[in-house]
């Protein structure tokens, strides 16, 4: 078990490391493209014909994609596109609504003590797996006790580790102590639950039932080979009925063909020959399906969210209003429009806009060019014989002329840091372009070699932000602006404390307050993530970062004339 240095150490690597793959990925995807977009163009023209859509119909097969499965156990592949495909199969305690909110899934209902450490969850009554068991809270019990193993390696480890002890307390009750109080429990219960009847003296690690999955899920397994994997809908999905519409019964759509495919980004090209109706398309790539008659394309806010650190330890820094004035003259808009193709979304703080916590879509710092000037003035600032705005802070002739430190890997974020420096010369603040090395740059913000720096970070599921803007996290985690705020360290604490739902969002609303007022960092946006399907797939396409098949069940598949 780490300790709590080694835990937040852990997620200073991670933030390394996502920082690292979203430069090497972004590159990627600006330098080389498979694509011909003459060849796009041909495609639309011959598949225009339109679409009956009369309503949902309950038939037809939808052709999906993977790489191949190292394991169709959910919580051993680490595979993404496996992960997805197995959200089929397999379902959670809990789930998370088009708001990133938890409302109940393979539980009813759950109760939690009032100093927040004590969880419990009932789980439904009417659910049996595939093969026919019912579902008890021991296949709960089964399931943590999977991932606490230390052999198992799963990206649902994170979810457990602050559960300090769990039991089965009946057939239909999981009760979970933790470690320190955590408001956010329900949001960590979205780990899929496997049958723990269906590995009895298996080496879960080994078994070969892995490849021959047995969930809860609206779909269930039939068959696999090296180019195919098939799904066929589960009659006895325990929420069939949830929605009937002209007595048809969920999920719409009967079969789900996935193709096996050695790389992920060959899902393009099957695609344009209609052998895959769905696949994900790089960040800024989704303007080049614009237009097209044959397709539809679905938009979301990614997690990977993109932020300017400033040196707070610079004394120009240390004036609220220069961080200010700063973020009013950055216009975000055109960023986005210019350098991303418009696949970004606008964002203050490390948290989606438009989720039942940060249910607003409003930002404080909206492009205000006269009031960054105004602000600027007003607090002392004035312009030297080169242009450059001056000020004396404590006798020391000081200069609004900083560096901006990006990766030099990363094109997008190179061309963000040239556009931000242009629109900062305008109100007298001088920006140096300097490119270093994946290796260097991590070590630069550490040691505080930087004035301002692009850099990234991986959101989870969770909407907590205290790892960048907590006071406990300075030496250990990321807050590596090195902010402090006595209240804001309070008011992250009751966000953990916190169950009920309009208190966390008062209190929300208190931290954005104070964050956005004195901007320890600058924030820009959330990349966009989108989706293209072939437009004879009709129904509730919401895809969101936590599913990207989210609500499948209710997709169907239209006649065409």
């Amino acid at each position: 078990m780490k300790t709590k240095g080694e835990f937040s150490m852990y997620k200073r690597i991670l933030l390394i490391l996502v920082v690292v793959l979203l430069f090497s990925s972004f590159s990627s995807c600006t330098i080389s493209n498979d694509l011909n977009d003459n060849s796009l163009q041909n495609t639309a023209s011959q598949y225009s014909d339109d679409v009956m859509d009369s309503g949902p119909v309950k038939s037809g097969t939808i052709n999906l994609f993977c790489t191949t499965p190292d394991s169709l156990n959910p919580l051993l592949t680490n595979k993404a596109t496996v992960q997805d495909i197995t959200k089929l199969i397999f379902e959670g305690l809990v789930r998370l609504d088009n708001d990133q909110k938890p409302i109940p899934d393979l539980c009813d209902k759950w109760s939690v003590s009032s100093d927040a450490l004590i969880w419990t969850f009932h789980v439904r009554d009417n659910v049996y797996w595939q093969d026919k068991q019912q579902l008890t809270a021991e296949d709960v019990e089964f399931t943590i006790q999977t991932l606490m193993n230390p052999l198992v390696t799963s990206v649902y480890k994170p979810n457990i580790q602050n559960i300090a002890t769990f039991a089965a307390i009946d057939r239909n009750t999981i009760r979970i102590f933790l470690k320190k109080p955590d408001s956010f429990t329900a949001e960590m219960m979205t780990f899929p639950i496997i049958p723990k009847h269906y590995y009895v003296g298996e080496d879960i690690l080994k078994s070969k039932k892995n490849m021959i999955p047995v969930g809860t899920g609206p779909y269930k397994f039939i068959s696999i080979d090296s180019k195919n994997l098939i799904l066929s809908a589960n009659e006895i999905w325990w929420n069939k009925d949830s929605e009937k519409i002209y007595n048809l019964q969920l999920p719409y759509i009967s079969e789900i063909n996935i193709k096996i495919l050695e790389n992920s980004n060959d899902a393009i090209s099957l695609f344009q020959t209609r052998d895959v109706d769905l696949t994900p398309v790089a960040t800024g790539d989704s303007g080049k399906y614009s237009g097209r008659s044959d397709l539809i394309i679905k938009k979301y806010p990614s997690k990977d969210f993109d932020f300017i650190a400033l040196n707070m330890a610079k004394p120009a820094f240390k004036d609220k209003i220069v961080r200010q004035a700063i973020a009013f003259a950055i216009d975000r808009d055109k960023l986005i429009s210019d350098c991303l193709s418009g696949d970004a979304t606008i964002s203050d703080l490390p948290v989606i806009p438009g989720i039942w916590l940060n249910d607003t879509n409003t930002n404080t710092y909206d492009f205000d060019l006269l009031k960054s000037k105004d602000m600027l003035n007003q607090d002392g600032w004035k312009e030297d014989n080169s242009g450059i705005l001056y000020k004396y802070i404590n006798g020391i002739w000081t200069q609004l002329n900083f560096n901006i430190m990006i990766n030099e890997n990363n094109i997008i974020r190179r061309n963000i840091a040239a556009k931000i420096a242009e629109q900062l010369k305008i109100i007298g603040i001088k920006v140096n372009v300097v490119n270093v090395k994946t290796t260097d740059e991590m070590s630069r913000i550490n040691s505080k070699q930087y004035d301002l720096a692009i850099l990234g970070v991986r959101t989870s599921s969770i909407p907590d932000f205290s790892y960048m803007y907590s006071t406990s996290e300075i030496l250990t985690g990321n807050n590596i602006a090195g902010y402090s705020n006595p209240m804001v360290d309070t008011y992250l604490q009751q966000l953990r404390f916190t169950s009920d739902d309009n208190s966390k969002r008062a209190i929300f609303t208190n931290l954005k307050n104070i964050i956005e007022d004195e901007v320890p960092y600058i924030g820009l946006y959330f990349y966009d993530n989108a989706i293209i399907c072939n437009k004879n797939i009709r129904g509730e396409l919401i895809p969101n970062s936590w599913d990207i098949y989210n609500d499948i069940t209710k997709w169907y598949i239209a006649k065409t004339k």
